[in-house]
C-alpha cells in the first residue's frame, strides 16, 4: 500500500478494514496530523488467525512528511507488539504535529499474507463525552464465572485500558475501580454491531466521579458480550479493577 494520508485526525474514527501485508510489502504506514494536545487512539484488530502484526506510532520530527531514519531513531512515541493475532492498541497523549502509524508484519509469527483492521481517532476526555471510542481487546477475561481482579495503570503514555468479557445466562456483575492516586473513569460498552468502535447508544453505563474517588458500575445482569474501558481523566495512577460476579434469577 505504501503511505496512506488521512489528513487531520478527529474524534470520528477512521477505519481501514481487510488490509494486507506480505513478505514483499511487510509494512503499511498511515500519516495524520493533530492540531493541539490530544489523545491519539489506535486499535489494530481482527488480525488473521495464525499470523502476527505489530503497531508503532512515530512523530514526524523533521517535518518532511516521510517516515524516515530520523523519525525511526528519535520519533518513536509508542509501540504495541503482542503475540500471535492478539489485538494491539496505542492510547497516548500527544502534542500538535504530524504522526505516522505503522503496521508491520511479524515474520516469525506469520505464515503468509496477514490481514488486519486498523482504527484511528483523536479524542479529549470530558465529563460527558470523548473518551477513546476504539475497542481493542487488550485484556480478554472470557466468560465471568467467578470474581476477577486486574491491576493496571493509566497515564499520558497509556490513556486507556480495555477489558472484554461476557456474561452468561443467570449471571451479573458489579465493577469497581479502586486504589486511585489521580482521576480515572470507567464506562461499560456493548458493541452491538461488532465494529470495534463505540457508536451512539452502545454505552451501557459509566462512572466518572471526581478526583481519587473510587468508581462503581453496579447491577449489570443482561447476558452478552461487554467491553470495560478504564480511562485517564488527568494525571497518572495505578488502579485495581474488580469484576464481582453474582448469580441472578434472570436469563
Amino acid at each position: 500500500m505504501g503511505l496512506q494520508s488521512l489528513g487531520s485526525l478527529g474524534s470520528t474514527a477512521s477505519s481501514f478494514n481487510s488490509f494486507n501485508l506480505n513478505v514483499f510489502e511487510p509494512t503499511d504506514v498511515f500519516q495524520f496530523s493533530i492540531g493541539s494536545t490530544i489523545n491519539i487512539n489506535l486499535s489494530l484488530n481482527n488480525i488473521s488467525a495464525g499470523d502476527d502484526a505489530d503497531l508503532r506510532l512515530y512523530r514526524d520530527v523533521n517535518g518532511n512528511g516521510i517516515l524516515d531514519a530520523t523519525d525511526r531513531a528519535s520519533g518513536l512515541v509508542s509501540s504495541s507488539a503482542r503475540g500471535s493475532n492478539q489485538d494491539d492498541a496505542i492510547n497516548v497523549k500527544a502534542n500538535a504535529g504530524t504522526y505516522f502509524a505503522e503496521v508491520s508484519r511479524f515474520a516469525s509469527g506469520s505464515s503468509g499474507d496477514v490481514s488486519y483492521d486498523l482504527d484511528l481517532s483523536a479524542t479529549t476526555p470530558t465529563l460527558t463525552s470523548d473518551y477513546s471510542n476504539l475497542l481493542a481487546r487488550e485484556f480478554a477475561l472470557g466468560s465471568l464465572s467467578a470474581d476477577v481482579t486486574r491491576f493496571g495503570n493509566v497515564n499520558d503514555t497509556n490513556t486507556a485500558d480495555v477489558y472484554s468479557f461476557s456474561l452468561g445466562l443467570f449471571q451479573g456483575v458489579n465493577i469497581s475501580l479502586t486504589g486511585l492516586s489521580a482521576d480515572a473513569d470507567i464506562r461499560l460498552i456493548r458493541d452491538s454491531n461488532n465494529n470495534r468502535i463505540v457508536d451512539a447508544g452502545e454505552e451501557v453505563a459509566r462512572s466518572s466521579r471526581g478526583g481519587t474517588t473510587s468508581e462503581l458500575i453496579s447491577d449489570i445482569d443482561l447476558s452478552g458480550d461487554y467491553f470495560l474501558q478504564v480511562n485517564q481523566y488527568s494525571g497518572s495512577t495505578a488502579y485495581t479493577a474488580t469484576f464481582d460476579q453474582f448469580a441472578t434469577i434472570f436469563a
